[in-house]
């Protein structure tokens, strides 16, 4: 899940730092959890499940942006780009490093 990987990023990152990612893009009816696995054997996430793990990890989002990270067979692949940054409620360890 997005939440047992962005956890640790912010346990290890001081606050201020900035993390930016990209992923599959899926829409809320496709997906009523926030996310699913494609057919491809990738998963795909909302953009709103995406956003809730990064909060609770304590990161606020900065910047978001529909992208195509690549192309499938000849098809554009829907995803995000996503820039946050590690905020106050965040994790902050990095700062006792």
């Amino acid at each position: 899940s997005l939440h047992s990987l962005l956890n640790p990023f912010a346990a290890v990152s001081a606050m201020g730092a900035g993390l930016i990612f990209s992923c599959e893009r899926t829409a809320k009816e496709e997906a009523p959890l926030g996310w699913r696995l494609l057919p491809s054997g990738r998963f795909a996430h909302t953009r709103d499940h995406a956003v809730e793990a990064a909060g609770r990890a304590g990161y606020e989002l900065v910047s978001y942006e529909e992208i195509v990270p690549r192309m499938e067979r000849g098809e554009e692949v829907r995803g995000h780009l996503f820039t946050f940054v590690l905020g106050e409620g965040g994790g902050g360890k990095g700062d006792e490093l």
